[in-house]
C-alpha cells in the first residue's frame, strides 16, 4: 500500500475548497440521472438502499443511512470527483470511502455489520458497472479488505488491498470484469474504483460492495453463512404442499439470509433480508424480517408465499392476495409481489397477463413499476401474453 507523504498547507487549502465544489456540484447533479456509473452486479451499498424505498427504507443499515442525511441514493452513478487523476488515496480521507467525501453520501460511510452483503467464495467473480454515461476509461480497480477487517470500524485505505485492474477501454454501456476474489471469512468490503481518461476528464468514481464469505453455493441474490450454518432450499411453486422435516429450526443465533428458509412453532418462514435473532413468529410481512409462508401441514402463510427459480438469477414471490385475486388462467408464472426481487428475465403473472422483466433494478422497486399497473411499468416489464 503506497503512503501518502504529508501534504503541504497550501495543497490542503486547495483540497478544502475543491471538496467544498465537489459536494455543491453532487447536491446540484442529484437530479441528473444521465451522469456517469455504479456496481450492478453484486449490488453496490448505494444500490442497495437505492432499491430498498428511497423514502421510506426498512433495510436497518439504510433506515440509518437516510436518518445520517443521506441524499445521494436518487443518484448512485454520482458518487464522483472531479481530477482526482488516480489520487485517490490523497483526495479521499480515511472512514469516507463509499461516500468518496461527495456531500449528501455520507450516510454510505457508516460502521455497521448489517449491511446487506452477497455470499461469495473465493475465486473468480463477475462484478458490473452499469454506466449511465459512457466515457473512455483508464482502469476499472479492485479492492477487497484484509482478513481481519472490522465492519464496525471506519473503512480506512490500510483496511484495503488491491486484487484487480483492468485495461484501458473505449465507451462501454456496461463494464464486465472478473474479479479473482482472495480467500476470507466472513464480512468484507469490495471497493471499486472506475478512473476515466484523462484525457477526456481525468475523475474518478466509487462503489462499496458488502460480501459475505460462505460454503454454500454463489448466488446474485444476497445470502450468508455463519458458524452454525443455516439452510438454504429451493422450492417450487407447489410449496404449500410440502412439509418442513427438511427445514432447519430458527434459531437465533444464525444469521439468515434471503432467500434461507426455517420452521419455527409448526410453521414455514423465508428471510427477507438479513436477519439475526428476530423471531419470525414475532417479525413476519412483506416489509419485516421474515415471510409468512403457511403452516408445515400446507395451508397458506398470512403474508405470502414463495416460488424461488432454480436459476440463481431470478427470485420471484407469490403473495397469497395476488394469487387469490388474479386467476392464473393459462399462465403458470409465478403471481407478482410488489416488493419482491427480481432479476431481469424473470417472468410473472399479475392482473390477468403475463410480464418478463427487462430491467431487474425496477423490476424490484416495485409500486410505479408494478406490471400492467405502475404508471411506468413499461420501463421495466415486457408484456409476454393474456393469461385468459
Amino acid at each position: 500500500m503506497q503512503i501518502i507523504p504529508k501534504r503541504s498547507a497550501i495543497s490542503r487549502v486547495r483540497s478544502i475548497g475543491f471538496s467544498a465544489v465537489v459536494a455543491a456540484t453532487a447536491l446540484l447533479g442529484a437530479v441528473d440521472v444521465s451522469a456517469h456509473g455504479y456496481v450492478s452486479s453484486p449490488k453496490s451499498r448505494v444500490i442497495v438502499c437505492k432499491e430498498n424505498n428511497i423514502e421510506s427504507p426498512t433495510l436497518p443499515a439504510c433506515i440509518a443511512a437516510k436518518a445520517a442525511g443521506n441524499v445521494g441514493f436518487y443518484s448512485p452513478q454520482s458518487i464522483a470527483i472531479g481530477g482526482v487523476r488516480d489520487n485517490h488515496q490523497t483526495v479521499i480521507p480515511d472512514g469516507k470511502l463509499c461516500s468518496a467525501g461527495v456531500g449528501g453520501y455520507g450516510g454510505l460511510d457508516l460502521a455497521r455489520s448489517d449491511w446487506p452483503a452477497t455470499q461469495v467464495q473465493a475465486g473468480y467473480r463477475e462484478f458490473v458497472w452499469t454506466n449511465t454515461a459512457q466515457h473512455r476509461s483508464m482502469y476499472f480497480r479492485y479492492y477487497i479488505t484484509k482478513q481481519g477487517y472490522n465492519p464496525n470500524q471506519p473503512l480506512k485505505w490500510s483496511d484495503l488491498e488491491q486484487i484487480h485492474q483492468s485495461s484501458p477501454t473505449g465507451q462501454e454501456a456496461v463494464s464486465r470484469h472478473q474479479v479473482n476474489l482472495p480467500p476470507r471469512t466472513g464480512r468484507h468490503v469490495v471497493y471499486s474504483i472506475w478512473q476515466r481518461d484523462y484525457a477526456d476528464a481525468p475523475e474518478g468514481f466509487y462503489q462499496c460492495i458488502d460480501v459475505l464469505y460462505g460454503n454454500d453455493p454463489v448466488s446474485s441474490t444476497p445470502s450468508t453463512s455463519s458458524s452454525r450454518p443455516a439452510s438454504s432450499s429451493s422450492v417450487g411453486s407447489s410449496i404449500g404442499s410440502d412439509t418442513c422435516a427438511a427445514l432447519p429450526t430458527w434459531d437465533a443465533g444464525t444469521i439468515y439470509n434471503k432467500p434461507q428458509q426455517v420452521k419455527y412453532n409448526n410453521k414455514r418462514y423465508q428471510a427477507n433480508y438479513w436477519t439475526q435473532g428476530n423471531n419470525p413468529e414475532l417479525t413476519s410481512g412483506q416489509y419485516n424480517y421474515w415471510l409468512d409462508l403457511g403452516d408445515c401441514n400446507g395451508s397458506g402463510g398470512t403474508s405470502s408465499a414463495i416460488v424461488v427459480s432454480s436459476s440463481p438469477s431470478s427470485v420471484a414471490v407469490t403473495s397469497s392476495r395476488s394469487s387469490s385475486s388474479t386467476p392464473a388462467g393459462s399462465c403458470t408464472s409465478p403471481a407478482y409481489v410488489n416488493g419482491a426481487t427480481y432479476a431481469t428475465g424473470a417472468v410473472v403473472r399479475n392482473v390477468g397477463s403475463e410480464y418478463r422483466c427487462t430491467v431487474g433494478g425496477w423490476c424490484t422497486v416495485g409500486g410505479p413499476y408494478e406490471p400492467g399497473v405502475g404508471w411506468a411499468w413499461a420501463n421495466a416489464w415486457a408484456l409476454v401474453r393474456s393469461c385468459q
